[in-house]
């Protein structure tokens, strides 16, 4: 039997009774049913719990690589001249101005290295330019009531200007922040036209100037390899002295005279543009982008300082009345004496102030109201009918702008932390003018007023730390017009005035700090 003690032992284990399958089943749903219920009650509480606000992941960018493209922008010019002529009458023209302004078009190529947040690059472009203005100042500017006219006019037409710039910025976030120098290259057809009474004649040449060119901008990213810049740059060329001959033998008065132009050409360029990174060479890892950058938010109130640079540009005639009140007598074009053309004086100077503003974001999309105060150290004289250098009458208009105030509204495009935004409202400023005459003796007339008219422009914004921001933006002012005479003591003359429309140019980088908001 010991052999079978094995076989029996199991028949024995089999002969038991075995657990119920059923039983089993019922517990392992029980279990599983107690799990679920516990895991549903932890989700409802963690719902109930307040939850922060989280930023898409970070995306690594890197500034480094080769880049180019394409660009838009509008270029406000402020150019002084100055004229002689020889083999006619000896006469030494003062200072006149030409404002030429203008769209411009154009492409850039340029590399950047970026170390860390740092970034060094180098940039060329090349512009077509519409800019186009002519100015008519010194000896002379005049049409006399019997239609005599003696006026000196010159023409600039900024025809394309290249630049080849070195750029260091700071990269934050998806943006960089920089400042950019080096050369400039322009090409100028200059026109000198001299008319008395019927007799005109002109001549025109092209010059090529070299200079230097500064500024600065913000250049954000938008997607994949493109990103988009706004940008100032200020260029200065050097100073030419142009000779050429003026002839004519048609008219009543035909001269034969050696005309020389001493012109000093500047310019100022506001332009947004568009950039492809051809290829990425980078050194090192790129950093990744700042998440408090994505998770900023433009929604609250802010204020902040500012600080720029104005450049005006005003069109004025002067007129000498025998009786305003009096219209032309047979035999009269007019009943008074006046610039044969638009004149112009270009207040310009430095301007600081402060701003104070609301934001609501929503999605990409921010909309605001903003308002600010600047005090303006703009001013300029130029002359105005005759300007006699040489000896004899001088006639000049001078003008300032003391104070300037707008109230805007805002739209703009959020993203990686920047704001690209363009802006328009009202536009308030104190004009100060100084009018001097010369007749029977020298008159002068010094008035203030205050202008209202409208402002728009456009610029970025970008996040800085904390609850800092900086911005860079450009604004153009339309003031109107202005329509002022005196009472004087000339025998020939008893009113004398001047007629004007106010325009000025102004860009400015400001820094803000959100007071409080979501």
């Amino acid at each position: 039997m010991a052999r079978y003690g094995f076989f029996d032992s199991i028949c024995r284990e089999w002969r038991r009774p075995q657990p119920d399958l059923g039983m089993m089943m019922q517990v392992i749903r029980i279990g599983l049913g107690a799990v679920i219920l516990l895991a549903s009650a932890f989700g409802a509480s963690a719902a109930d719990l307040p939850v922060k606000y989280k930023a898409p992941p970070p995306d690594p960018w890197s500034w480094s690589g080769l880049y180019g493209g394409v660009n838009a922008g509008y270029s406000f010019g402020r150019d002084t001249f100055d004229q002689a002529f020889a083999g006619g009458p000896q006469v030494q023209v003062g200072p006149g101005r030409v404002l030429p302004t203008g769209g411009i078009f154009g492409g850039q190529l340029g590399y950047n290295w970026q170390v860390g947040r740092w970034v060094l690059g180098l940039e060329g472009d090349a512009q077509w330019s519409g800019q186009r203005d002519s100015g008519c100042g010194g000896f002379e500017c005049i049409q006399n009531f019997n239609a005599e006219v003696g006026a000196v006019r010159v023409r600039h037409e900024l025809e394309w200007f290249t630049t080849a710039r070195a750029r260091l910025g700071l990269a934050n976030a998806g943006y960089l922040l920089y400042v950019t120098g080096g050369g400039a290259w322009a090409g100028i057809r200059e026109t000198a036209t001299a008319q008395f009474d019927d007799s005109v004649a002109s001549s025109t040449v092209r010059n090529t100037v070299a200079g230097w060119v500064f500024g600065g901008g913000i250049e954000g990213r938008l997607w994949q390899n493109w990103t988009v810049k706004f940008e100032y740059l200020h260029l200065d060329f050097s100073p030419t002295t142009t000779t050429t001959r003026i002839a004519t033998g048609a008219g009543l008065l035909p001269f034969d005279v050696t005309n020389t132009v001493n012109s000093h050409v500047t310019d100022n360029i506001v332009r947004v543009g568009l950039n492809y990174r051809l290829f990425n060479t980078q050194a090192t890892a790129p950093l990744p982008v700042d998440p408090a950058a994505n998770a900023w938010r433009w929604t609250g109130v802010y204020g902040g300082l500012n600080g720029g640079y104005g450049v005006g540009n005003t069109s004025f005639r002067e007129f000498k009345y025998f009786d305003p009140a009096v219209a032309p007598q047979p035999g009269e074009l007019t009943h008074y004496i006046s610039s044969f053309a638009p004149q112009k004086v270009s207040p310009q100077g430095a301007l600081g102030g402060g701003q104070l503003g609301y934001n609501w974001q929503t999605g990409h999309v921010v909309l605001g109201v903003e308002g600010d105060a600047q005090w303006s150290g703009q001013k300029d004289t130029a002359c105005a009918m005759s300007c006699f250098t040489a000896g004899g009458p001088i006639e000049t208009v001078s003008q300032r702008f003391n104070w300037l105030a707008t109230v805007r509204g805002r739209l703009g495009y959020a993203d990686r932390g920047y704001l690209l935004f363009v802006t328009a409202g009202g536009a308030w400023a104190e004009v100060e003018e100084t009018d001097v005459f010369s007749g029977a003796a020298v008159y002068t007339s010094n008035f203030k007023q205050t202008k209202g008219g409208w402002v728009a422009g456009g610029g970025v914004e970008a996040w800085l730390f904390g609850n800092w921001t900086g911005k860079i933006e450009y604004l153009h002012f339309d003031l109107g017009s202005i329509d002022h005479t005196f009472a004087t003591t000339d025998p020939g003359f008893p009113t004398m005035g001047t007629r004007s429309t106010v325009r000025n140019d102004v860009i400015r980088v400001g820094v803000n700090y959100k007071l409080g908001g979501g």
